[in-house]
């Protein structure tokens, strides 16, 4: 089997039983596989109104056909499970080598049920998954799990995905954690983990990835690279990595600046790209087969934080732990992020839920008398080293805020819930969705709730030249961040394209502009696996993928009105900056775009026409 490892495991830890199967022709055809194999897999296996923390829920790692081989950027994995924050279907994607690393040790997809007995751990080696012990490793960190197992198995090229604290101690903020620095699973795949008694997944692989034609992969592979290398935004991640990124939000007016209360950080200047670029840089890395490093090492070389260390930091999370939470001090966002890196908490929806608290703090809804005594003012880095810690402990107050800000919110009453900034339990993530109209769209209508990262729609931030517009079919429309016109239909096609990234487990970074294109990667698809692949077939798939993910949701109660925004982005308009005065204008956009998904506005759900095209009419009873 060409690309593919040809296996897929199923792990019954309750039964401490592992069995292997064949991936079977119609769930490659119609999923290709990474995302689309796992959200298949959940469908199927998870249960209506399963406990996302009970044995019934599955954890699935999964990765793609074209992983482990030249293809630029096959690094990536996908983890999903039904979330324990939201109730909902749940997947993230994460980099580094141990998604190539699984397809060499023989693997396609891991599928994880039950509960071990005890705590343990996998070891993938080579087309077999053994269950071992790990109660030595119990209680440890993230960094010292990876160290840990590395020397147990006299190993240092072991791949290890792993949970913390947070996991261990079941908080829905918490996530998978791949070598050191790779997140993955926003929603609480970490809390998943650690219900299942299963602190970590190290695979080591020494099988390969057979590839049908090598001559054509190799020219096909240097025309990506010569493709990427001339497109605007490699020079800028490969300069200045992710954090870039929020120089642009405040040019904009756009930084989630006080939880929201303003799109303009008046310390901004302390925490911009330059200064992480500047003072703090000491080299780049990449992910395995990547030609773009802009993954940057970060050190403090003197001061009072003298020796500290991080790695991998993005724009989000210099806008979670610095302008969300009032803070303009650098060196605290480093230590924050790496915090949560050791703990094995989702920066994003942690640095969210710590604004939300200081807002309300600020509001005096809540007081010292609630949090244990800490005085949750905007910027204090003692609070939200505080806070993170109490998280990952899930004890005292970060018992309360770690439930993420939905909770939060329906704990604390008293109209906070206006401000709480979620979408279906999960924290909203990057820019300010007022100053970006197709963002805030994205935001809504996600499947996994505020989530970024399932379109991501970079054509409202001037990057994306007319041609790939005209290829997509989208209108010019949509690269004005104000207006509504086009954006449903920019949106579905994004989500669409950036499924198709996730099935083959490509990275969206380099994948944003041309790359992104199906008819770009049908030739590296076709060379590696040796089928006849088309861009419209592949197109098919991600709708069929995104469709899949809404029919879970859709089981598990989710409605049409859960496609909104929280009432501070609807509601209360930028009060300053270049996006003064702007509110989301939502619902013309949500009309436009379930017109083009060909779902029901009033239910929610796909029509029977679309469910029998994608061939999906026969999940319905």
């Amino acid at each position: 089997m060409y690309g593919y490892a040809g296996r897929i495991g199923f792990v019954d830890l309750t039964n401490n039983r592992v069995t292997v199967e064949t991936p079977g022709e119609e769930l490659i055809k119609e999923y290709l596989g990474g995302i689309g194999f796992l959200t298949r897999l959940l469908y199927d296996m998870v249960p209506k109104g399963a406990d996302p923390l009970g044995d019934e829920n599955a954890l699935i790692f999964s990765v793609g056909p074209v992983n482990g081989t030249l293809v630029p950027s096959s690094n990536r994995w996908s983890v999903g499970a039904k979330s324990p924050a939201t109730e909902t279907i749940v997947s993230g994607n994460a980099g580094g080598t141990w998604g190539s690393e699984l397809k060499w040790a023989g693997f396609d997809t891991l599928v994880i049920t039950g509960k071990a007995a005890k705590p343990s751990y996998l070891l993938v080696q080579d087309g077999k998954i053994s269950i071992l012990p790990a109660g030595e490793l119990w209680g440890k960190d993230t960094w010292e799990t990876e160290a840990l197992l590395q020397s147990r198995h006299k190993d240092p090229n072991l791949r290890v995905a792993c949970i913390g604290l947070g996991g261990e101690n079941l908080c829905p903020l918490s996530v998978v954690i791949g070598e050191k620095t790779h997140s993955g699973g926003r929603g609480g795949t970490g809390a998943v983990m650690g219900s299942k008694n299963l602190k970590a997944v190290a695979v080591r692989g020494h099988l390969g990835v057979k590839i049908a034609d090598t001559e054509n992969l190799v020219n096909e592979c240097q025309r990506l690279i010569k493709m990427l290398m001339s497109e605007h935004h490699f020079d800028r991640y490969q300069s200045f990595g992710s954090p870039s990124g929020t120089n642009l939000y405040a040019k904009t007016g756009g930084l989630t600046t006080y939880n929201g209360q303003s799109g303009v950080f008046d310390k901004f200047e302390n925490i911009q790209g330059d200064v992480f670029l500047n003072r703090y840089s000491i080299g780049t890395r990449a992910c395995g087969s990547c030609p773009l490093s802009g993954w940057r090492k970060y050190l403090v070389q003197d001061g009072k934080n003298q020796g500290a260390w991080t790695d991998g930091i993005e724009n989000s999370t210099v806008q979670c732990f610095g302008s969300k939470i009032g803070n303009g001090d650098p060196e605290a966002i480093l230590m924050a992020h790496n915090l949560c890196d050791q703990y094995g908490l989702d920066e994003i929806s942690v640095g969210v839920s710590i604004a939300f608290a200081m807002e309300c703090f600020q509001k005096g809804i809540i007081t010292t008398k609630d949090t244990g005594g800490i005085a949750l003012e905007w910027g204090s880095r003692d609070a939200l080293f505080q806070m993170i810690e109490m998280m990952a402990h899930n004890r005292g107050f970060g018992e309360i805020i770690g439930q993420g800000v939905k909770r939060a919110a329906a704990y604390f009453g008293q109209d906070s819930e206006k401000f709480a900034l979620h979408v279906k339990g999960l924290e909203i993530s990057t820019v300010d969705p007022r100053a970006y109209q197709g963002w805030a769209l994205q935001y809504a209508v996600a499947s996994r709730g505020a989530d970024h990262m399932r379109s991501y729609g970079s054509w409202e931030f001037g990057e994306i030249d007319g041609g790939v517009l005209e290829e997509a079919g989208m209108p010019e429309t949509v690269t004005d961040r104000f207006t509504i016109e086009g954006k449903g239909k920019g949106v579905a096609y994004s989500e669409n394209v950036r499924s198709v990234t996730d099935c083959l487990e490509m990275c969206k970074t380099i994948s944003r502009q041309k790359l992104g294109l199906t008819k770009n990667v049908v030739p590296v698809l076709t060379a590696v696996t040796g089928r006849d692949w088309t861009a419209r077939e592949l197109m098919k798939i991600g709708e069929r993928k995104t469709n899949l993910e809404r029919l879970f949701n859709l089981r598990e109660g989710l409605k049409a009105s859960d496609d909104t925004l929280p009432w501070r982005m609807l509601h209360e308009p930028i009060p300053d900056g270049p996006s003064k005065g702007a509110v989301v204008n939502l619902e013309p956009m949500l009309d436009e775009y379930y017109k083009a998904r060909s779902w029901d506005r009033e239910t929610g759900y796909p029509t029977k026409e679309k469910l029998q095209e994608l061939h999906l009419d026969h999940l319905i009873s």
